[in-house]
């Protein structure tokens, strides 16, 4: 616990600096950005609500019905990519934290690998799971009741609502994990941004195309952790969404797991 705590404490210093990623890219990335897209889309469809093109009440009527949006579709971009943007932090973070002078002075100082795989995603996860919990509260609250034509049905103290307040930020802590996991085992800054961004945002969603990607589909750990959520996506697994959400869990700790290993090795080898 103390090998964490030091490390915790050391990754905070370094990246909560003002030249530190979790200012540069957490906060206006993984917070603003995800409320400012979901604010216009919002604007957006409340404005096109209705307005049918040819003044026929009934189509308008229609069309107001098609186009409201319930609790469970009110946070996409917060879950899809905010919490992106998280995991892309935490591997950059990662990944940088073993390169040039200072990842020397840190393999001296903190020696342990496991627990300081660990302490950066503690820090990582608290600030992503921080920082979705607050864009979560944001949207239930003033989406109905800024654009109550379209999303006058969200209720932050619904059964889905309640979910989102506990479950998006757990999935967004557990793909801090995935981002400190990939972060380890690839080790350039550029590939694991890379490698994590394609996967969340086009590989797990052209999986179906594959052959075979059906089975492959509920296998997927970011579409598991939206499914955990609460968010409306076209993906049943088994185990239900708490079982979906400790799946991305027990991915990330593998991958943290797989990762301290694989530094572990490369330590060896340099000595």
């Amino acid at each position: 616990m103390t090998a964490l705590g030091r490390s915790a404490a050391a990754e905070l210093v370094r990246l909560g600096g003002r030249r530190g990623p979790l200012l540069l890219a957490s906060l206006p990335l993984g917070l603003l950005l995800p409320l400012l897209v979901s604010l216009a889309v919002a604007a957006v469809a409340e404005t096109l609500h209705g307005d049918s093109g040819d003044g026929s009440a009934g189509i308008g009527e229609a069309l107001i019905r098609v186009r409201e949006v319930g609790t469970t579709n009110s946070l996409f971009w917060v879950i899809s990519l905010g919490v992106t943007v998280h995991a892309v932090v935490a591997a950059y973070a990662q990944s940088t934290s073993t390169r040039g002078a200072a990842g020397e002075l840190r393999r001296h100082v903190l020696p342990r690998t496991g627990a300081d795989l660990c302490g950066r995603w503690l820090v990582t996860g608290i600030v992503a799971g921080c920082c979705s919990l607050a864009a979560t509260v944001i949207l239930l609250l003033v989406l109905p009741r800024v654009f109550p034509g379209v999303y006058g049905t969200v209720d932050v103290a619904s059964a889905e609502g309640l979910r989102f307040l506990w479950a998006v930020p757990a999935y967004a802590v557990a793909a801090s994990g995935i981002g400190v996991g990939v972060g380890a085992l690839v080790r350039v800054p550029a590939a694991s941004v890379a490698v994590l961004t394609l996967w969340s945002l086009l590989v797990e969603s052209a999986v179906t195309y594959i052959p075979g990607g059906a089975e492959a589909l509920g296998w997927m750990p970011f579409l598991n952790g939206q499914y955990a959520t609460g968010q409306e996506i076209a993906l049943a697994p088994a185990w239900g969404p708490d079982g979906a959400l400790l799946y991305v869990f027990v991915v990330a700790t593998v991958l943290v797991g797989l990762g301290a290993v694989r530094l572990r090795a490369g330590q060896k080898i340099e000595l």
